[in-house]
């Protein structure tokens, strides 16, 4: 049996919709995440599908529309890394340390 190596992927920020977490960047439900990853590999019909079991599904789509547009067409991590920077405060996360000011 031939052994597949896995790169380890982190799933960029997004708003949540849920009642629990709304607004909240990265504090997604599974449905939330599994949705994006969904769309960010090119299934959105299936991202939406999954969440129109939710009242709030839709609503995900609609606050996030335009980091799932533009993560998706990032070609490497180190691209989509940096579109994050573009849609959310996180500057601080630049350097890494948080102690710049």
């Amino acid at each position: 049996m031939r052994q597949t190596r896995l790169q380890p992927r982190m799933l960029p920020l997004f708003l949540a919709a849920n009642p629990v977490n709304w607004g909240k960047p990265g504090k997604l439900s599974t449905v939330e995440a599994l949705a994006a990853a969904t769309y960010l590999t090119g299934n959105k019909e299936q991202a939406i599908s999954l969440l129109s079991a939710f009242r709030w599904g839709q609503r995900f789509i609609e606050l996030n529309f335009e980091p799932l547009e533009e993560y998706s067409s990032a070609k490497t991590s180190k691209e989509l890394v940096n579109l994050q920077f573009e849609f959310f405060e996180i500057d601080h996360l630049r350097s890494g340390d948080g102690n710049e000011s």
